[in-house]
């Protein structure tokens, strides 16, 4: 008996010295995961004027707040090559990728993102990166299951998307509003964290309108916005922030709409 009472006394003993540990652990910064770019600020300045357009229409001050989040996204969040080096340049783009549709938001720096991965190529939907070129559609993707917390990205579709000239499509700005749209808990087209929920229905119907425009063939959207609501978010908030002029005269509802979810004017600055 005395020693059933001291075996059940010794298990508690263990069990809470295992869950101190995993507190003290759990609550330790990741001290790895910061980065501190080799570039001089004046070179960050230069790059972001040469490759990035969006940080050339900021006013200076404005400007100022870019170049200070870029810092902090870097400071807080890790950025790795698989099979591929990952350069000071890549990790700007990946920065600008998710500071650009929450440039109106300065305090929300993706919680939920703990790592970004940046491939040589498009990948399968095995991560593959081999020589069948047609298997490897994939050029990004918000990670789940045992990837939860990661972002894929192909690096040399990162690095055209921010060539300095203006485009419809950015995987990186296209990934990001993914997680943007999933903050809520439900990655649906809506994101509930940038607007109220009486917008919604607004919103709903915004995107059949331009779903019907798609599938009609008088727009020029890309169709891979029809897949779901939360691919046409994604893939009209590329076009909105990297050429909002022409959304603004081709599409003037839909801009209007994604001027109110993201609470910017990328064409004005």
């Amino acid at each position: 008996m005395i020693q059933t009472i001291i075996y059940f006394i010794s298990a508690i003993v263990a069990g809470l010295g295992i869950f101190v540990i995993y507190r003290f652990v759990a609550k330790q910064p990741d001290k790895g995961s910061g980065i501190k770019l080799i570039m001089q600020p004046t070179e960050v300045k230069s790059l972001l004027k040469k490759r990035i357009w969006y940080y050339n229409n900021l006013s200076a001050e404005r400007k100022i707040e870019f170049e200070k989040r870029i810092t902090k996204f870097l400071s807080e969040k890790k950025i790795s090559g698989v099979d591929t080096l990952v350069t000071d340049e890549d990790r700007i783009f990946v920065a600008a990728s998710a500071i650009i549709p929450m440039f109106a938001f300065p305090y929300y720096n993706y919680p939920g993102v703990k790592e970004i991965l940046l491939y040589p190529s498009s990948f399968d939907k095995d991560f593959q990166t081999g020589i069948d070129i047609h298997r490897r559609n994939i050029l990004g993707m918000v990670g789940d299951g045992f990837l939860k917390g990661h972002v894929l990205l192909s690096k040399p579709d990162l690095e055209s998307a921010f060539d300095g000239t203006r485009h419809k499509n950015n995987v990186g700005i296209h990934e990001f509003i993914h997680l943007i749209d999933k903050a809520d808990g439900a990655a649906d087209g809506i994101p509930e964290i940038l607007f109220q929920h009486s917008f919604a229905l607004s919103w709903l119907n915004v995107i059949k309108k331009e779903i019907n425009k798609i599938k009609t063939g008088h727009s020029d959207i890309n169709p891979y916005a029809l897949t779901n609501n939360a691919e046409f978010l994604s893939v009209v908030g590329e076009y909105f922030f990297d050429s909002p002029e022409k959304m603004k005269t081709r599409h003037p509802g839909l801009y209007e709409s994604l001027v109110k979810i993201f609470n910017q004017q990328p064409d004005i600055g």
